[in-house]
């Protein structure tokens, strides 16, 4: 069942563009120009995706769609800037069918 994975992949791929946005962009424009915006709506959309991420993953390996190595580097690449798009590396070499 490729769609599953595809939609892990996709989770996996956002959830890395808003950590790194968030830790790159928005915590220091936070900090250094004191506009806080970005965090207020960056910290709960890369929570949101995490979460996500992380049932859909859970899902992914009951259902023996997902290897739970894959699963848990999704979890460690989630919480790393730059992590998710290693994970989504590996899923993509893992599954050839994700390709683009």
């Amino acid at each position: 069942m490729p769609d599953h994975r595809k939609f892990i992949y996709w989770l996996a791929f956002l959830d890395g563009i808003a950590l790194l946005v968030l830790a790159g962009i928005a915590v220091p424009v936070k900090y250094m120009l004191d506009i806080p915006i970005g965090v207020k709506i960056l910290g709960p959309l890369h929570g949101m995706l995490f979460l996500s991420l992380m049932i859909a993953s859970i899902s992914g390996v009951t259902r023996g769609l997902l290897k739970p190595s894959l699963a848990t580097l999704l979890f460690i690449g989630a919480l790393i800037p730059l992590g998710a798009f290693y994970a989504d590396y590996r899923l993509k070499k893992a599954y050839p069918e994700l390709g683009h």
